[in-house]
């Protein structure tokens, strides 16, 4: 089996993980280039997720995240609308956890 190289996936997530985190301690709301290039890659994927299952797919809690700040490009897409609206549907927590603001 060759060589032992680290699980894409993990590396992902601990990325994806670490962009979430800048764009919740920025001041200012920029980010750079990398994390920004790090953040659409992931938007796509969830995208993806919802149009494979757009009745039924529910967001988990940092796919809101990165989903809401590029929420502004789906503001007239009804699929998006109701991808929101089931998140919401189906957190359990304190709505200030999640950045973002409860409407769909």
């Amino acid at each position: 089996m060759g060589s032992t190289s680290p699980d894409r996936r993990v590396l992902d997530q601990l990325t994806v993980a670490r962009a979430l985190e800048i764009i919740r301690t920025s001041d200012d709301g920029q980010v750079p280039s990398h994390v920004n290039a790090v953040l659409e890659r992931t938007l796509g994927e969830i995208w993806g997720r919802i149009q494979m299952e757009p009745a039924t797919y529910v967001m988990s809690k940092d796919e809101f995240t990165i989903f809401n700040r590029y929420r502004a490009r789906f503001s007239t897409n009804r699929v998006a609308q109701q991808a929101v609206a089931r998140f919401w549907d189906h957190f359990q927590g304190d709505p200030s956890e999640v950045n973002g603001r409860r409407s769909s």
